[in-house]
Order: C-alpha cells, then sequence, then structure tokens
C-alpha cells in the first residue's frame, strides 16, 4: 500500500468517525446532520438570507426553506426584516447554537489545538494548504451534484 492509498483510506475513516460524531451531537440537540451542517457552514455570514444559504450549502431552495423551519422551530435562528431593505428577510443565529454545543466544541477544539501544538509552522502551513484545497474540491464537487438533480 502506498502513502497515498494510506491517506485516502485515513481520509475516509475520518470523514466517516466525524460524520458519527455529528449525528451524535445533532441528536443531542434535537437537529439533524444537515440543519447543523448549513448553521456551520453559514456561521460566517453576516447578513444572512434563504438564497444565500441555499448557495453555500448546495441545497436546493425547498431543502433550505425545510431547514431553516426546523431550526427556528428549535431556537437556533430567528427571521427577521432587514433593516437595510424591508423587503428582504434575513437569519440571524439566536446564540442557542453555541450554549447549548459550546462545551462539545470546546473539547474538541482543546485536543485538536493539542495535536496541532505537535507541528512546526512549516507543517502547519503544509496541513493549511492541503485542507483548504480539499474543502474546495469538496465545494465544488457538492455544486457539481446539486446542479446536476436539479
Amino acid at each position: 500500500m502506498t502513502q497515498v492509498d494510506r491517506l485516502v483510506d485515513l481520509m475516509r475513516e475520518h470523514a466517516g468517525r466525524t460524520l458519527m460524531f455529528h449525528q451524535a451531537v445533532t441528536e443531542r440537540v434535537g437537529l439533524g446532520p444537515t440543519d447543523m451542517k448549513a448553521l456551520d457552514l453559514a456561521r460566517s455570514e453576516s447578513r444572512l438570507t434563504a438564497g444565500r444559504l441555499a448557495q453555500v450549502t448546495g441545497l436546493s431552495t425547498s431543502a433550505t426553506t425545510a431547514v431553516l423551519d426546523r431550526l427556528e422551530r428549535r431556537g437556533f435562528v430567528e427571521r427577521r426584516r432587514d433593516p437595510a431593505d424591508r423587503r428582504k428577510v434575513v437569519v440571524v443565529a439566536t446564540g442557542r447554537h453555541d450554549e447549548e454545543l459550546g462545551g462539545i466544541f470546546a473539547t474538541v477544539e482543546a485536543d485538536t489545538r493539542a495535536l496541532l501544538a505537535e507541528y512546526s509552522e512549516d507543517e502547519l502551513a503544509l496541513i493549511t494548504g492541503f485542507l483548504t484545497r480539499l474543502n474546495s474540491g469538496a465545494e465544488r464537487l457538492t455544486r457539481m451534484l446539486t446542479t446536476q438533480r436539479e
């Protein structure tokens, strides 16, 4: 087995373990994995609209509406009129996501930071570049798959 084969196998295992971890976390707070990931992917958006959420996640508009409905029912987001453009509705996080999940993800972050502390700056730069490119590829493939179904 080559080093590349081993890395591909390990990345596949990591993806599966991460999926199962997130499933356990989302069950704890009464959400589904898609809901949580949509919330996570959109967290950096300051004026999030349903359309932008659909764009960021690759979900259809109807699936995006369903996700937002579930998140709103559970109190994780609110829909509000945009003060700058009253015709627009923006999605605003209520902070409940941070309250309920802060402890769980603080542990994950601490463990990750401890692991990363074992690497040099050059190694961290290499890992950062790799993950940036890996994430870009995943986004591109998601768009390709969601575009094909529409």
